[in-house]
């Protein structure tokens, strides 16, 4: 069995949320802390995690819980304001826009939904979904200063769920500014194929796989596919998360586990597991 001890999950939904989830933020920090893990990021579709993160880890001893804001709606949109706010109280990852994405919109048919009944974001009057670029295909004057703010906080950037052409543009101005980035679920929103994987690791990101879009559960993706990016890109890029948290999917430290599990048992060395799910998330997030 995958050993846990210091892995780094960046990518879990917990409680309080707009949307039904198996633990609120210290039940799952104790559960993952007493699998050994060492941290989670906790990434909320509505409001920044930093002052929960706070609270958290004046709780739960020798495990830390990293706060961070989606730049939905909930917070503005693409908000220097609410970055610049989050990452002065402590977060340590933005995400781009998710479910009020409007590439999520297209891909989903539902701004700020799942296709469920469950999950659907409030949409103000009149909501197109949010773009990071202007009309003419540039990336736009408060994307760029978002940047900027995670550049100077040292955070971690997060594509979230924008289209292939803005993590582009994302990626490309947060390259000149060094600032460390991660492309998520990189197989399920957007939906890579291996050319365009292997574009977004030159163009200095890691990319993201989450154990919840594998096996049924929400993408029906196969080992075969994680596998096939692995091999391409090499376990170096590479970050295992769980995004777990929802009611219909394992508990996250144990989603992330099977998925290390499963991926071991076809082949992929322990120490390439260790580096997708400890080494690279401690990077991405500096911690020291």
């Amino acid at each position: 069995m995958f050993d846990m001890t210091d892995v780094i999950d960046l990518h879990v939904h917990t409680a309080p949320d707009l949307f039904p989830r198996i633990g609120d933020d210290v039940s799952t920090a104790k559960a993952c802390a007493a699998a050994g893990m060492a941290g989670i990021a906790v990434k909320s579709h509505y409001e920044s995690t930093a002052n929960r993160a706070y609270h958290v880890n004046g709780q739960v001893e020798g495990f830390t819980m990293y706060g961070g804001v989606a730049l939905n709606y909930g917070v503005g949109g693409i908000n220097p304001a609410a970055v610049q706010a989050c990452l002065a109280v402590g977060g340590r990852v933005v995400w781009m826009p998710s479910g009020h994405s409007g590439y999520h919109a297209e891909t989903t048919g539902a701004l700020g939904g799942w296709g469920n009944s469950f999950m659907q974001l409030y949409n103000p009057p009149g909501a197109q979904g949010i773009t990071v670029l202007t009309e003419d295909g540039k990336l736009s004057d408060y994307a760029r200063e978002v940047i900027a703010l995670v550049a100077e906080g040292s955070a971690l950037l997060a594509t979230s769920h924008l289209s292939p052409p803005e993590i582009l543009a994302v990626l490309e101005e947060a390259r000149k500014r060094g600032v460390r980035t991660l492309v998520n679920h990189v197989l399920y929103m957007p939906k890579c194929d291996l050319g365009f994987v292997e574009d977004l690791v030159r163009s200095g990101a890691f990319v993201e796989i989450c154990a919840i879009t594998v096996g049924g559960f929400w993408n029906h993706l196969s080992l075969d596919d994680v596998l096939a990016v692995v091999d391409r890109v090499g376990a170096d890029h590479v970050v295992l998360a769980s995004d777990g948290g929802g009611i219909q999917t394992p508990s996250p430290h144990e989603s992330l586990r099977v998925l290390a599990d499963n991926l071991m048992l076809r082949g992929v060395p322990e120490n390439d597991l260790r580096r997708m799910t400890v080494t690279n998330p401690r990077e991405l997030l500096q911690v020291r």
